[in-house]
């Protein structure tokens, strides 16, 4: 049995932007501050994080337990025996360079960084080891600090927009450029993606920069009286196709900037404004398409959701994009209704007179949620967003989304829509599941531990099929309204979901006597249910770990399951002894945890659990 380490390093340069950590070597060791492995454990990552001295490596290299080293997309992995399978650990970071800094005279520098003590929450994968999943993010704080101050690398990362839309500009060259008393620097030029995303790179080598160079370099502030800060003063010049977008000069430079600069530029130049888009759903939340296929995204024909064969559950965000007006400049209009009846994915939608229920009509369906965002065209940090409000909605369940963002501009007294941009954010409107679920919950006392769910008591299969409809309003007053393209698009079938799941555990030989000491062969009983279940682990140890292992009988350890006949187990005499001598004099711990197959579109259900009973061993 292995136990897995899997994790990632990523750097933020911005809050919005982050780079992999590539080549870094990842050490792995046994906690150093013994006494206060508790307090770390549970600590901020923002107030354990540190460089390590020399001295303090010296001192921890026996506590070293493993070491790897990140790709090239920050990737890592140790792999461990069991007995690492119930400590703490320490870990670090020793990096040798970063990414994507510009050439320069190599020195060979190399700095470590300890990020946190943790516990590992053990997981089981399908081959039945263990494996924790762990990722960190280094501030941009402290990423900018170590990529300028120990490696001199700098770097501008920004977008470039139209000031009107707010639509990216691909395909523009940006050069940004350092005002000098002396002499302007060219820092370095990049041209826009798709997504009007550039990123410079350089070295403190290009603003330091003068007539004297490469004898004398100095970075010196235009204006009198001279001063000599050690940042750039950043001013951008951008063009398209020979056409100036952006012209600053350095009256609009950005005073001695950190080694990390983090701008939105937008031009007051019309750049290939689009018409108006095609009105779609599409998704439940980020997870999943509506499209019916075998994709890891798509729903099956019976209604489950991806290649995990989840259960819709909670409030889903029902995703896809709705312009505000039509191509000829009607505004548009969109709702979702809900029916009980469903029919297979793929095939023919239930009939329209079966879609009774509406989103912002039929009580409890809404859940309010950020539809889109409003961006100040003279601050692009200042972003509002517009939350759907049941005032949005007419009596028929018409969503409006340009009286959305009229309420919320008054709400908030910012005056006209012409001074902001918006910013499409995919959530159309949000459905509460739990209002169409009706199966209750098993009692707790239904069912005796150890003995199955009786088929009358079994939670039964619940769907629903959602339709979306859209149009736009020729003549609001007169009540003229014309369907348009994407009107009627329905998911024929979804399988949702809100139930517990059923789980009871129990020690044989402690029925009726909790704290008695036991002794020979032990027993377990258990029950676990859930119309889709997808694992079932249990788990005994010991004090001092010479029993770790888990526990199996043909149905344990259940991984990974998307059979919907596997909806439970049950055993009332499991043996725990496996081989009977290995149960020594010491205390016991038996975990049992389960997982449904329940998604809200953007996360999985996490395991329910776990059920534990402690004994005591007397040989």
């Amino acid at each position: 049995m292995k136990f897995k380490i899997k994790g990632n390093l990523f750097g933020l340069l911005c809050e919005d932007y982050q780079e992999a950590i590539t080549n870094a070597e990842v050490l792995l060791y046994h906690p150093w501050q013994k006494d206060n492995v508790l307090q770390n454990a549970v600590s901020s990552e923002k107030e354990t994080f540190r460089i390590v001295n020399a001295d303090e490596a010296t001192k921890r290299k026996d506590l070293l337990i493993a070491k790897a080293t990140t790709d090239e997309l920050g990737n890592f992995e140790f792999v461990l025996d069991e007995q690492y399978g119930n400590t703490a650990f320490d870990i670090d970071f020793v990096c040798g360079s970063v990414p994507k800094a510009p050439p320069k005279p190599k020195r060979n520098i190399s700095a470590q960084f300890h990020i946190t003590t943790f516990y590992p929450k053990w997981k089981i994968d399908a081959q039945e080891n263990y494996f924790f999943q762990w990722s960190y993010r280094v501030s941009s704080k402290w990423w900018c600090q170590i990529r300028g101050a120990i490696f001199d690398a700098w770097v501008i990362f920004g977008h470039l927009r139209s000031c009107d839309t707010g639509n990216p500009i691909p395909n523009a060259l940006v050069t940004a450029w350092d005002a000098d008393f002396l002499q302007d620097d060219n820092l370095g030029s990049a041209t826009t993606d798709s997504s009007g995303f550039f990123r410079i790179d350089y070295t403190s080598v290009q603003f330091k920069q003068t007539f004297l160079s490469p004898w004398i370099n100095v970075e010196t502030d235009p204006g009198l009286p001279l001063t000599f800060n050690s940042g750039p003063d950043v001013y951008f010049k951008a063009s398209l196709a020979g056409a100036s977008l952006i012209d600053e000069t350095a009256a609009d430079r950005r005073n001695n900037v950190g080694y990390c600069l983090c701008v939105n530029l937008c031009s007051k130049i019309n750049v290939g404004d689009p018409e108006p888009f095609p009105s779609v759903w599409t998704g439940i939340g980020s997870a999943f398409n509506i499209s019916v296929g075998s994709g890891p995204k798509d729903f099956d024909v019976s209604g489950y959701a991806g290649t995990g064969k989840y259960a819709l559950t909670g409030t889903i965000n029902l995703t896809g994009q709705a312009a505000l007006i039509s191509a000829s400049g009607h505004e548009i209009d969109y709702r979702f209704l809900v029916s009980d009846v469903t029919t297979p994915n793929g095939g023919s939608a239930p009939a329209y007179g079966n879609f009774t229920k509406i989103i912002g009509v039929t009580p409890g369906l809404f859940a309010p949620s950020t539809v889109l965002n409003l961006i100040d065209k003279s601050d692009f940090t200042k972003i509002y967003p517009v939350i759907s409000d049941q005032s949005d909605f007419d009596a028929q369940g018409w969503f409006n989304t340009n009286k959305a963002i009229n309420r919320t501009l008054t709400s908030l007294g910012l005056g006209s829509i012409t001074g902001f941009l918006i910013q499409d954010i995919d959530t159309l409107l949000t459905l509460n599941t739990r209002s169409l679920t009706t199966a209750p919950d098993i009692a707790a006392g239904a069912v005796n531990v150890g003995d199955p769910v009786p088929a009358g008591l079994k939670i039964p299969i619940e769907k629903v099929a959602i339709r979306f409809e859209v149009r736009e309003a020729v003549n609001r007053p007169a009540n003229v309204f014309n369907p348009i393209s994407g009107d009627g698009t329905t998911l024929n079938a979804a399988i949702i979901n809100n139930n517990a799941v059923f789980m009871k555990l129990a020690i044989t030989e402690l029925e009726g006597a909790l704290c008695t000491p036991i002794g020979g062969t032990v027993h377990a009983k258990y029950t676990v249910y859930h119309p889709h279940l997808g694992a079932a682990v249990m788990h005994l140890n010991n004090n001092s770990s010479t029993v770790n292992r888990d526990i199996t009988d043909g149905f344990l350890t259940l991984s990974g399951n998307v059979n919907p006949a596997v909806d439970g187990g049950n055993n009332n005499s499991l043996q725990l002894n496996n081989p009977p001598n290995d149960m020594t004099k010491c205390t016991y711990s038996l975990k049992f945890w389960a997982l449904p197959r329940l998604h809200d579109g953007e996360n999985s259900a996490s395991y329910s659990g776990p059920l534990e009973q402690l004994f005591f061993y007397n040989v």
